[in-house]
């Protein structure tokens, strides 16, 4: 059997196994006794195997040591034994060895230190780094515990469609969909006597976008199933390039019924907090090393896990900001009005301000979307959460306008049509409910401390790079 370098804690001594990893590091004193660590992407620290001429022919360790070099795939025979190196409890006296993946002089991980930037230019070996293999770890861990706390909470998980005919945010860029070679105008097909394209002749007959949200099937679904999320990807063609903005996404998005907007932001910060409970129980060593990457990172996940997030009303918020800036003439960020949206700046100032997480609550309907219940002034009720340490936005929230008539009104006001099987809603046992979407690739920025959302991603596709 081929163990894992994860499972090998639980053998016994002097057993003979079997393991197979990438080479680390090969370092030798004489032909007659080397060291070799490798790595099969289960742990941290990856697994030590010793070549003494005891145990091995010294042909075999000259051979090992002039074919087996960083980065190659190698399958060890060997006996347990008591390791004496520091922070690891066995390593293997070897007994004998497959190489299977040689590697080339011009492996490009050979260099003794990358940055984040470089190794983003090797997105298809950057997972073998000790820092990617620990976020890639803590990614699925946090991905399973997301769904464990659903689960428990009798979410039912629910997946709609991601090919969609509407837009739902409503000026989030779209990606459009066709079957067909647009690279070549001249074979698409026109309707008669104009220059439009033809959707009959398309796949679906009409045009068709990946979807920006599943947030309005999910509706559907909680309106006759009860509470329910999805993890959804979600699409959205922004012309951005800053360390927060992606094109495809992973989306966790709730919905649920009988609620009030405080029972929202209950369950949010009941997440998050039970989230970094889990991973500090589910991936210690990954936290521990990745602690050694980023600033605090573990006493910043302590802080969260045990504070009370801060709820703020919108309004006051735009007055706490603009009264900080007329009295400190060093605060250099801009003035707002009433009907802004709050810019990077902001969200960081007064998150940082507070060293806390904040529910920015009861938006102006003007610059939310037309779903949202709508309150007796110009206001809705809704909340974006935002995170310190620079995340920002993590989550946006509101309850659902279940109003019919207020509905159709606000969606004249926002010009939306064709959304009969979402008004239907409001005609056919309307019910209070309410939702929000999360980013999970930002929370996963805030749980690993790293900075830039193409690093928590195993492939991003982002602005002008789609390279896989």
């Amino acid at each position: 059997m081929n163990y894992s370098i994860k499972q090998l804690s639980n053998l016994n001594l002097n057993e003979i196994i079997t393991v197979s990893g990438w080479t680390r590091t090969v370092r030798s004193s004489s032909n007659q006794l080397a060291f070799c660590n490798i790595n099969d992407g289960s742990n941290v620290n990856g697994f030590q195997i010793v070549l003494s001429s005891e145990y091995i022919s010294e042909e075999k360790i000259i051979d090992f040591l002039k074919n087996v070099n960083i980065g190659v795939y190698i399958k060890c025979t060997g006996t347990i034994i008591i390791s004496p190196k520091q922070g690891q409890k066995y390593e293997m006296q070897l007994l004998d060895y497959i190489i299977y993946g040689p590697v080339t002089e011009d492996y490009p991980l050979c260099k003794s230190k990358m940055n984040l930037d470089t190794l983003r230019g090797h997105l298809h070996l950057r997972s073998r780094t000790n820092i990617f293999g620990s976020i890639f770890r803590i990614r699925s861990s946090l991905i399973k515990i997301i769904h464990d706390f659903y689960h428990e909470n009798g979410f039912l998980n629910l997946d709609p469609n991601i090919i969609t005919m509407n837009e739902c945010e409503g000026g989030a860029g779209v990606f459009q969909l066709t079957e067909n070679d647009i690279s070549k105008p001249n074979s698409l097909k026109l309707i008669k006597d104009t220059d439009n394209y033809d959707w009959s002749t398309d796949h679906f007959n009409h045009p068709v976008y990946l979807t920006v949200s599943s947030q309005l099937q999910l509706e559907v679904l909680a309106c006759s199933m009860g509470n329910v999320y999805t993890m959804n990807k979600s699409f959205r063609s922004e012309h951005s390039n800053t360390n927060k903005h992606i094109s495809e996404f992973t989306h966790l998005e709730i919905e649920m019924i009988n609620i009030e907007l405080d029972d929202l932001m209950n369950i949010s910060e009941k997440m998050i907090k039970y989230v970094i409970n889990k991973i500090f129980i589910t991936n210690e060593e990954d936290l521990i090393n990745l602690n050694k990457f980023t600033n605090d990172l573990i006493d910043k996940l302590n802080y969260i896990r045990d504070c009370e997030f801060k709820r703020m009303k919108y309004v006051d918020v735009i007055n706490e900001i603009n009264s900080d800036i007329r009295n400190n003439k060093k605060l250099k960020i801009k003035k707002l009005e009433i009907g802004d949206d709050l810019g990077s700046d902001h969200e960081n100032y007064i998150t940082a301000k507070y060293n806390i997480p904040i529910f920015v609550t009861h938006w102006p309907i003007s610059i939310k979307s037309f779903y949202m219940k709508q309150c007796d002034n110009e206001y809705c009720e809704s909340y974006d959460l935002l995170m310190p340490y620079g995340i920002g936005e993590l989550i946006g929230a509101s309850m659902r306008e279940d109003n019919y008539d207020k509905l159709i009104e606000m969606m004249k006001i926002k010009n939306v049509s064709n959304m009969e099987f979402y008004t239907d809603l409001r005609k056919y046992g309307s019910c209070p409910h309410g939702g929000f979407g999360l980013g999970v690739d930002r929370l996963l920025m805030l749980i690993t401390g790293i900075q830039n959302i193409k690093d928590v991603i195993p492939f991003p596709v982002y602005y002008k790079n789609c390279k896989f």
